[in-house]
Formats: structure tokens, sequence, C-alpha cells
């Protein structure tokens, strides 16, 4: 154990919770729910896991917690003097690299608020850890709070032959699945440079619990970028046109997050307006479903992605912050 210099020992730098040990963490995320949607999401999302794979360098008023399994998701190590937060320092953010080095696996990442992130990689990073991508300007957007309207009522009054797109935006079926996963498939192999299915079924079973849970929102059409024809889906006479699912969901009094992930378009229809009208009424959907009209609908999206950006701010997506992800 670590002394000062004074030849005292000092404190742990971490201490491992239990699903029961929640409410410091949770607080922590809290100062800002949007950026720390991600880590509040994941440890609510499952009901016990193994000693170490949730960690904080307290366990009742933590100032850094990190979600450390195959991936990382740190939140609070660095300073955030806007919100009174004075971080963790780099004696916590060493602990965390230290604690997590043998735990990140081969397409793991290390993910969360971009300061938290590089305050954490610099000692992952010296201690010899290598990464495929780095991505480190992954603006963190937020859909205006709803103002008695709907955004897909703003979007159809610049495109209005597309209402049957706005109308037909909906959660996925379980016998929809299996149009799903393709997509979801093209979607993260686009993103992240490889087939996920290649490495076992977790991804399968990943796609399986959004549809499960109403998560996913899908647009079917015709397979040529028109409206399907009732009953089309019995006889396999439709493809996913659109997609997007709920990848964070933090309900929450004071203002539920939904942060959304996954959002796609089939290639042969991207550039006609169809994403756009789509991800407006899905928004209002998760609105509807999830976190009112209060709550807040966020994402965030690669600084490279040009036509990602311009889509959102059409919506009138605004910037709040910003992510990094690094892939290993």
């Amino acid at each position: 154990m670590p002394v000062n210099l004074l030849g005292r020992r000092l404190p742990p730098p971490l201490t491992a919770l239990d699903p029961s040990q929640l409410s410091g963490l949770l607080q922590l995320c809290a100062i800002d729910p949007v950026a720390g949607v991600s880590l509040a999401h994941q440890v609510l999302r499952w009901p016990a896991w193994a000693r170490g794979d949730v960690v904080a360098d307290d366990r009742w008023r933590p100032a850094a917690g990190a979600w450390a399994t195959g991936s990382l998701m740190p939140f609070g190590l660095a300073p955030r003097p806007a919100l009174g937060h004075p971080g963790a320092g780099d004696y916590v953010a060493r602990a965390l690299a230290e604690h997590t080095y043998k735990r990140l696996t081969s397409h793991g990442s290390v993910a969360g608020p971009a300061q938290d992130v590089e305050a954490v990689w610099e000692h992952l990073a010296a201690a010899g850890m290598h990464s495929r991508e780095e991505r480190w300007e992954q603006p963190l957007l937020v859909v205006p709070q709803s103002d008695g309207g709907t955004l897909a009522g703003a979007a159809l009054s610049r495109r209005p032959g597309l209402a049957w797109a706005a109308a037909g935006v909906h959660l996925a079926t379980p016998e929809e699945e299996a149009l799903v996963l393709p997509a979801s498939v093209d979607m993260f192999t686009g993103e992240l440079g490889y087939d996920p299915t290649t490495s076992g079924s977790s991804y399968a079973r990943h796609v399986n619990w959004l549809v499960a849970s109403g998560r996913s929102y899908v647009l079917l059409d015709d397979g040529a970028g028109g409206p399907s024809a009732p009953g089309a889906a019995a006889s396999g006479g439709v493809a996913v046109a659109f997609k997007v699912d709920v990848g964070s969901l933090w309900q929450r009094p004071g203002g539920s997050v939904a942060q959304l992930t996954g959002v796609w378009t089939r290639p042969d229809l991207r550039g006609r307006g169809i994403g756009t009208v789509a991800l407006a009424a899905a928004v209002d959907a998760v609105r509807r479903d999830h976190v009112g009209a209060d709550g807040y609908v966020s994402l965030y999206v690669n600084s490279f992605n040009a036509a990602g950006l311009g889509l959102y701010r059409s919506l009138g997506f605004s910037r709040v912050g910003t992510y990094a992800t690094v892939l290993l």
C-alpha cells in the first residue's frame, strides 16, 4: 500500500462496489447526466457482476468511478470546474489503469467523456497498451426539449412527401429481428471496421435484448425507398430502411436521459431525407416511450462524420460536450 511523506499508509485508491452500493456513483453521474448516462445505464442494467467490475475511489461519495470489464467506461477522473467537481487526481487515474489493464480485451474499448478517457489512457498507453484507433473528438449532442410540438412535424414541414416515413417508425418486434440483425451488423461494421458476428453470438444477443426490451426503432420500406404495403412483412416484401437504438437509458427524477446509438440508414436511401424524417420520428417516440417531454435525448458522433453532423444539426441537436473512444 502506498505511503505519504510522513510514512503513513494512504487509503486504497479504488473500492470494488456491489449492486447495493450504487447511490454514490449515481450521484456522481448526476453532476452531468447527459455525459454520465453510459456509466449509469451500464451499472443499472446488470443485476449482478463480478468483484472489480465496478470500482470507485470511495464507496459512498466517489469523485470517480468506472465500469471495468472487457471495456472501460470511466467518469469523474478529470475536474469539471463549471460543475464544482474537483476530479479524482492522477493517483486514482493511475490506479484505475492498473486495475483495468488485464481486464481489457481485444476489440474492447475505453470510452466516455473525453477528459476522463484521456486521464486513464495516458497510463494505459505508458504501460504498453496498444490502440487500434483513437477517436478523441466525438461531439456529444442533445436535442432540444419538447416545446409542445413534435420533431417529426418540423422535419416534415421541409419534406412533406415523406409523411409515410414518419408514420412508419415503430418499435421493432421479435418477428422483425431477422431483418434488424443484418442492418445492425452493417452499421457496426461500417462504424468499427469488423463484423461483430465473427467473434461469437454476443452481438446477436445484444440485438435481441434491444428488441425485446423496447429499445430498437425501425422503419421498413418496400426495398426501393417507398412505403411498404400492408401485410408485406409476412411475405418478405420489406427491408429495413432506417434503424436506431436506445443504447443507454437512465430514468431518473430531475430529467431522464436516453442516449441513441446505432443510427443507420440503408446506403441506397442516403441523401433522400428519409433518415432525417425517420430519426425525428424516433426521437419523438423515445420521448413518448422512455424519457417524457422533459427528458433528454442525446447521442455522440465522430467529428469526421460530416453527413451525420449535418443531419443532427438540421434537427436542432446542439453540442454539450465531447466523448472519446479508444478502440483496442
